[in-house]
């Protein structure tokens, strides 16, 4: 099951992410692996923030991609999440590396866990997890405006994630 939104840009992209955030909020997800995946500058840090934000990561704290410190750790205020963590994988080597930078202890009741370039380590992944493919749109199209659309390709990997996917769909606002 996939589902496919084209964005402004940026801001559009932030909005995504919390629109997530709240859906996560709504139906009381309280553990959920997202694999994130897209070239350099599709916007996956962008959407963690957003993500982030709508679940209650402070606006004073800083919601930074973690490149090279490879995991990130957010509180969040919320009673079923409780804690972000945001890896990047485009670093790791294999998926030992994952294990070794403490994937296990990062997933679980309370915890929502982004790793971009997640298929670099996909075969650790939970199956049931939300893939999060980012691209930039603008493809066929010419100008600024359009240099900054982004494409967003949610794929649900199983029961919950298809239940939280066919939430995201309803909370898309009317045209």
């Amino acid at each position: 099951m996939h589902w496919r939104v084209v964005t402004d840009g940026e801001d559009g992209t932030r909005a995504w992410g919390a629109r997530l955030g709240e859906v996560l909020t709504t139906l009381g997800i309280e553990a959920l692996v997202i694999d994130l995946r897209g070239e350099l500058g599709a916007g996956k840090t962008v959407f963690v923030r957003g993500l982030g934000r709508a679940l209650g990561v402070p606006p004073r704290v800083p919601i930074v991609s973690p490149t090279f410190t490879i995991a990130r750790a957010y509180g969040l205020a919320g009673p079923g999440l409780r804690e972000l963590h945001h890896l990047d994988a485009y670093r790791l080597g294999s998926v030992d590396e994952l294990e070794a930078a403490g994937f296990e202890e990062m997933c679980g009741e309370g915890r929502l866990t982004c790793v971009e370039w997640g298929g670099r380590v996909a075969e650790a992944l939970p199956e049931d997890r939300l893939t999060v493919e980012l691209s930039h749109a603008a493809l066929e199209e010419e100008g600024a405006a359009a240099a900054e659309r982004r494409r967003l390709v949610f794929r649900a990997g199983g029961p919950t994630t298809g239940r939280i996917l066919e939430a995201l769909r309803r909370a898309e606002p009317e045209a």
